[in-house]
């Protein structure tokens, strides 16, 4: 009849329009493969061009090929990469977040496979603001997959950096087999003439070399993916990961950072670094008494050898706090590995923090410091007006006011908490309603273009020690909730002090670069700040109560 004759008809007309739809589908995305093809290869012919004035001085032809093969995989995985997104973004059944499952072990394995300043880049992104989970997740194992460097090519590292002297004419013993590998350097065992156990560090062979050729290929490839996803503006990145490799290649730089530390705190028993060996000690290998600790963040261990976890967190906190307000620098790079725990040598049994790797620091100005000073006292007393006025003297422009308290202490510019589980569902609200939701890599972007390189290395390691002390907290939410609340306090207390001294102390020790009228001072001015947020927090529960329904 007329009626099935319409459905059938009906029926064959949507069946078309179906068929046509995937036609056009398939169209464009062979179109933009050919087109990310045809950029990716480019990207990699200019990256050959960068590498081949790089190593042309080294006559290294070997060299020259691993540089140029990298660049190739490196093109390819992102070209890759990128047309994985647009189809997501196209196709229904295809979503983004399985995208970035997809897209995270595609540049995991390009990483691991390319090695040296590719696996310290998936590091870094890994601990970058606005990164997805995925990415964060897979790229964050890059650390403990490095594979160490050919022996012999080790070995000529030390020759050349000592006068053609090789380590067992420098040492008593030297252990040829590295007890640690990591994307820069490797460490080895070793024993001195005198008898002392030391670790030697031993730059990655070749690194100084590919460094060129390895951030252009980088430079290139954010480039090429910023054609199709323009908000992806993440230049500031591999500026800033640019200038991170030049201090942390600087072993002697590293041996300055550890001593100056040592003698910042050389009147608190809670904190320690390495001693360095400077006749053993050059631009490209370092030798640093050897510490026997357990991993920060490894509770089970350090509480087998009498450790304290607490004390471990309290520690730890105020060294990043006096350290950042008071000395006026900041250990760029506090992630778990580079934090061991100890008994004290002296045979006490305290707890012990000893901070390893010191090759990227963040050196403020007295403005700065004082800034963040400022903001700090600001969040704890619930001042806006004087946490908006320290972020624009941290140069963070008005629109990202907000960030500073949210990032530092996950609080409001009023000095509010910050609940999570609130934030996420006005993040998932916002998303229903067609709005951008959950802040992305988009804004992490035009966040991260418009802070100084000096905020984005404090507001990194400010959330890296937050993590550790969450750790440390073993996973109980009243522990944890509690640790954080210490970590703040330690923050505050060493901002009225920070507020107090003339100027930064660097390696001068409290005991003894603050006299005893500031001190006094300094105790004056904390008690008077506790009493204020103690106001504030009891006000804010009676507030509760009398709102409560009886």
């Amino acid at each position: 009849d007329d009626a099935t004759t319409t459905t059938a008809r009906e029926a064959r007309a949507t069946t078309r329009r179906r068929r046509r739809r995937r036609a056009r589908r398939a169209r464009g995305a062979i179109a933009m493969t050919r087109r990310a093809r045809g950029v990716a290869a480019a990207v990699a012919l200019a990256t050959l061009g960068a590498a081949a004035t790089v190593e042309e001085d080294e006559g290294d032809a070997a060299t020259l090929a691993r540089g140029t093969a990298r660049a190739a995989y490196a093109a390819a995985t992102v070209a890759t990469m990128v047309v994985d997104y647009k189809l997501a973004k196209r196709e229904t059944w295809r979503s983004e977040g399985g995208a970035h499952d997809r897209n995270a072990k595609r540049l995991h394995a390009m990483c691991g496979a390319n090695g040296g300043l590719y696996v310290k880049a998936g590091q870094f992104a890994s601990t970058a603001g606005g990164v997805p989970e995925a990415y964060a997740r897979r790229l964050s194992k890059l650390q403990d997959e490095v594979a160490p460097s050919p022996r012999d090519a080790v070995l000529k590292v030390v020759r050349n950096e000592f006068g053609g002297r090789a380590p067992e004419a420098l040492f008593e013993t030297f252990e040829p087999e590295p007890m640690a590998a990591a994307s820069l350097a490797q460490v080895h065992r070793a024993v001195l003439k005198s008898g002392r156990t030391v670790a030697v560090k031993i730059q990655r062979p070749g690194l100084e070399r590919s460094i060129e050729s390895d951030i252009s290929t980088m430079s290139a490839l954010v480039r090429f993916t910023r054609l199709f996803f323009p908000s992806f503006d993440f230049g500031f990145m591999v500026d800033e990961f640019k200038s991170r490799l030049e201090k942390e290649i600087d072993f002697e730089a590293e041996g300055r950072n550890c001593e100056r530390l040592g003698l910042a705190f050389a009147d608190d028993a809670r904190i320690d670094t390495p001693e360095v060996f400077w006749d053993l000690t050059t631009r490209r290998v370092l030798t640093m008494e050897f510490i026997d600790g357990e991993k920060l963040t490894n509770i089970e261990g350090m509480r087998e050898k009498g450790l304290d976890p607490e004390h471990a967190a309290l520690a730890l906190s105020d060294c990043f706090a006096r350290m950042l307000l008071v000395h006026g620098y900041i250990h760029g790079d506090p992630h778990p590995g580079n934090l061991l725990c100890r008994a004290h040598p002296d045979g006490s049994g305290r707890t012990q923090v000893v901070l390893l790797d010191h090759g990227l620091y963040s050196e403020l100005t007295e403005e700065s410091r004082k800034a963040m000073s400022n903001l700090w006292i600001a969040i704890a007393v619930g001042d806006s007006v004087r946490a908006v006025a320290a972020a624009k003297a941290l140069q963070v422009p008005d629109e990202f006011a907000w960030l500073m308290p949210l990032a530092l202490a996950r609080k409001t510019s009023s000095g509010e908490p910050v609940d999570r589980r609130v934030l996420e569902k006005q993040w998932a609200d916002d998303k229903a309603k067609g709005g951008a939701g959950r802040p992305g890599l988009g804004e992490a972007a035009i966040i991260g273009n418009n802070l100084s390189k000096e905020m984005i290395i404090v507001l990194r390691a400010n959330a890296l020690v937050r993590n550790v002390i969450k750790a440390l907290g073993d996973s109980r939410e009243s522990s944890i909730a509690a640790l954080e609340m210490k970590r703040q306090w330690c923050n505050v207390r060493y901002a009225a002090l920070g507020l107090i001294v003339p100027r930064a102390l660097g390696a001068s020790s409290i005991s003894r670069g603050v006299s005893t009228r500031r001190k006094l001072l300094w105790r004056a001015r904390s008690f008077g700040i506790f009493a204020r947020v103690s106001r504030r927090a009891f006000a804010r529960v009676f507030a509760r109560r009398r709102s409560a329904p009886p």
